[in-house]
């Protein structure tokens, strides 16, 4: 009887590791194709911070050159008589009123670009997060694969050697 329930855990560690690598085969290659979408984003979300701190540096760029502008105009003493007298001051109250709208969106831009580089960095951990769980998958799979190949070829030579016993066994049980 000893040797029967020998054998019989041998089949089902066997069977269990055939099914843990059929598994894990699966589950690696959802992984894989997972990694693969999220190097993707990565990429994508790379060329788009790129993008944005372009964009950011022309906005920053313009909003001084407005300033500049700005501060030229209203150090002209002739400049704020004239829009006073002419519009009410209203030119200059407009050019405040967009510099202020300039600095920010500047500073939208700015939040949004760090946010996004915090987006892009939390990506980048969980990716290489990811890639070490694949990469103890894999070991997991070759561990399944070696558990069956073993358990398989016990369940074989004891089989082999103890056939005598089994066949007893299983004849007196049939009778």
């Amino acid at each position: 009887m000893g040797k029967v329930l020998v054998l019989l855990s041998f089949f089902l560690s066997a069977i269990a590791s055939v099914v843990g690598y059929l598994y894990l085969a699966q589950r690696i290659a959802a992984g894989e194709i997972q990694l693969a979408e999220g190097q993707r984003q990565i990429e994508d979300g790379q060329s788009a911070i790129e993008k944005g701190k372009a964009k950011l540096e022309a906005g920053k760029r313009e909003l001084s050159a407005g300033k500049a502008k700005y501060a030229k105009a209203e150090a002209n003493l002739f400049l704020v008589l004239a829009d006073k007298l002419l519009a009410g001051g209203k030119n200059f109250k407009e050019g405040k009123e967009q510099i202020a709208a300039g600095d920010k969106q500047v500073a939208k831009g700015e939040r949004d670009v760090d946010a996004g580089e915090g987006r892009l960095d939390a990506g980048k951990l969980e990716l290489s997060q990811g890639r070490e769980q694949l990469s103890l998958a894999k070991k997991a799979l070759a561990a399944c694969a070696i558990g069956a190949a073993i358990f398989a070829s016990l369940l074989i030579v004891f089989g082999f050697f103890w056939r005598r016993t089994l066949i007893r066994f299983f004849r007196r049980r049939s009778i």
